[in-house]
């Protein structure tokens, strides 16, 4: 058997209103999109997205990606047959950075997907669903843009809002916008903050407190990230659930918080994850602890944003998060929309979405026997 494994590049750009910018991120103008394509001489293809520039989560620099993906590529025996290589994946990858792994069992999970005529949520043992309901998300920006773009998400239907906080050291600022918010839209809205990792215990503690009588759904990463006693005293002093994400990476982080176990919750992602079976098995795991999950991603393109809602409908978490491609204005895979503060994408096998290629730049292009 031989196979061909391409790396292809997009960068992908929001419309003027939309910018990612948290207190980790800082401002980002264009994602950095990487697809990587497996084909067979047998008829095998599979083709998935992972993000490069994550280096806030991953702390992998994004010029590095690509080629800790080739390496992981190098060292897969392509002799043998892909439903091979994907049920000894976590073993054979064991070591290799997480980017690298999520892009290549994205990849298998698709090609095999398509190989049994089955969408991926079946694939992982899940059902199709029509369309998912998903939050939307308030970056960092000036309040005229704020306000501007939370009328625009529940008229849109979006009734659940996630904001960014905690990027300015004005801690008021974020809570005049907040009340804005819960003054304007009340109780129609689902309203949840993402402080990613800015606040030492101390001041997490006080914060939280400052927090409570906008009826959050929750709060996402309060405290420094990999502080897990910081967490466990954050969440033992406020009634606001917590959610885990960027703490949230490894076996361990994950034992960490199921021995925590509810109100405490989880931010699931393929990208920080190694891919969607190992996000499937996580939420499994999770669900027999009593931790509930979200199903999100980064900001990515449609073509990473489908297969986190294949996710999502195999594993049916409390929270969705699939905003993801949400406004971008060139992208090379096509085929998620969103309405009424849901999304969709096409029934199709595998992955499921149009892809044009030559909207991207190849990286590179081998053949392996």
């Amino acid at each position: 058997m031989s196979a061909r494994i391409r790396l292809l590049a997009a960068g992908l750009s929001y419309e003027e209103d939309i910018r990612v910018f948290t207190a980790v991120s800082k401002p980002v103008d264009t994602l950095r999109a990487l697809y990587l394509g497996i084909e067979t001489d047998d008829g095998f293809s599979g083709l998935a997205e992972v993000r490069a520039n994550i280096a806030f989560l991953t702390l992998i620099p994004e010029d590095e990606v690509p080629g800790l993906i080739r390496v992981l590529v190098d060292a897969l025996d392509w002799t043998r047959p892909p439903r091979d290589l994907f049920a000894t994946l976590r073993e054979t990858a064991a070591g290799h950075p997480a980017i690298a792994r999520a892009a290549v069992e994205s990849a298998l999970v698709d090609g095999l997907a398509r190989e049994q005529g089955l969408t991926v949520a079946e694939f992982l043992g899940g059902t199709w669903q029509e369309a998912v309901e998903t939050s939307n998300c308030l970056f960092w920006s000036p309040d005229d843009v704020f306000d501007r773009l939370a009328e625009r998400y529940v008229r849109e239907g979006f009734t659940d809002l996630k904001v960014r906080i905690a990027i300015e050291d004005d801690f008021g600022h974020d809570l005049a916008r907040l009340q804005r918010l819960r003054d304007r839209y009340g109780d129609s809205i689902r309203l949840a903050v993402d402080a990613n990792g800015a606040w030492p215990s101390e001041i997490a503690v006080e914060r939280l407190k400052a927090l409570e009588p906008l009826n959050l759904a929750y709060v996402e990463q309060p405290t420094t990230i990999g502080d897990w006693d910081a967490f466990a005293r954050a969440g033992r002093a406020t009634r606001i659930p917590l959610m885990a994400d960027e703490n949230l990476k490894t076996d361990a982080d994950f034992d960490a918080l199921m021995r925590l176990g509810p109100p405490f919750l989880a931010h699931l992602k393929i990208a920080k994850m190694g891919g969607p079976h190992v996000v499937v098995d996580a939420a499994r795991r999770l669900r027999e602890a009593g931790v509930e999950a979200m199903m999100g991603q980064m900001n990515e393109g449609a073509m990473a944003t489908a297969l986190t809602v294949h996710c999502a409908m195999a594993i049916r978490p409390k929270f969705h998060e699939l905003y993801g491609c949400y406004g971008l204005l060139n992208d090379p895979a096509s085929g998620v929309h969103y309405g009424n503060g849901r999304v969709s994408i096409p029934r199709r096998p595998g992955i499921g979405l149009d892809f044009d290629a030559r909207e991207t730049t190849t990286l590179w292009d081998i053949e392996r026997r």
